[in-house]
């Protein structure tokens, strides 16, 4: 499944579910299978993600969450993912999307 890595934006305050697991970075390790990873998922950041970050875009249905760094999670502005992002659905029903080919 291919999904745009283009325009994507905080939700700043849109309330999504609780989480169940014990932080929204576990609740990512846990739903794609993947070690947290050494890098933003910020395209063109480098810095060390310690946060679980809610994001969104017009042209993907519901909230994601990604691996961010504290720098990139207080952006306002729109943003572009990195290649090879693997995003978690906010909410647990969802499928979650893995790009192992780095499509994204």
């Amino acid at each position: 499944m291919s999904v745009t890595p283009r325009n994507w934006k905080k939700t700043n305050g849109i309330a999504v579910n609780d989480c169940t697991n014990e932080s929204w970075k576990q609740h990512w390790i846990d739903s794609t299978g993947r070690s947290w990873p050494d890098k933003c998922s910020v395209s063109k950041c480098s810095n060390e993600p310690t946060i679980g970050a809610h994001i969104m875009n017009e042209n993907v249905n519901g909230v994601k969450v990604v691996p961010m760094c504290p720098s990139c999670n207080e952006k306002t502005s729109v943003f572009n993912l990195g290649f090879g992002i693997s995003l978690a659905n906010a909410e647990m029903f969802e499928p979650v999307i893995h790009d192992p080919l780095g499509i994204l």
